[in-house]
């Protein structure tokens, strides 16, 4: 007999991230706070091995989702709407907090709603998430390799 891997409930994970949501407005009025928990999540996320296959692209999105939310409590990236930055730090207070669905210790199914609802999370804000990676290569891109159009008068 085969056994079955846990599926959590799509129901109770949009639940879980509605939850999440007032907390997160709440961590967004206090950049402080915002920034103490997201180096929780970063710490976390250190801790654990780096994923390969169908999880590697969870894996870098949720990466780049800690970069735009350090971003925005930095004051360096705000052109996101509210709703996505709040869905975003929901993410993250879902992925540290080690109550959840399945508790965080039993072994894969502990990870596996975290990565539901990550996954649940990254889909709606795609967009949102594109945009900040777009707006990350022009910052990196050397100001002497932006193309800049002057026109020059006629002396």
């Amino acid at each position: 007999m085969t056994q079955k891997m846990y599926q959590p409930d799509p129901e109770k994970i949009q639940e879980a991230v509605e939850k999440s949501k007032s907390k997160a407005e709440d961590y967004l009025k206090d950049p402080e706070k915002s920034r103490h928990l997201l180096d929780e999540a970063m710490k976390k996320a250190k801790n654990r091995e780096k994923p390969t296959g169908p999880l590697a692209d969870l894996w870098e999105n949720l990466k780049t989702a800690f970069r735009l939310l350090q971003a925005y409590i930095n004051k360096q990236y705000t052109t996101i709407p509210w709703g996505s930055i709040v869905l975003v730090l929901g993410a993250v207070i879902y992925f540290v907090s080690p109550i959840d669905l399945m508790p965080d210790w039993i072994p894969l199914a502990g990870l596996i709603d975290d990565a539901a609802v990550l996954v649940f999370v990254l889909r709606q804000i795609n967009a949102d998430l594109q945009r900040f990676l777009e707006w990350e290569i022009e910052q990196k891109t050397d100001s002497s390799e932006k193309v800049i159009d002057i026109k020059l008068e006629n002396q």
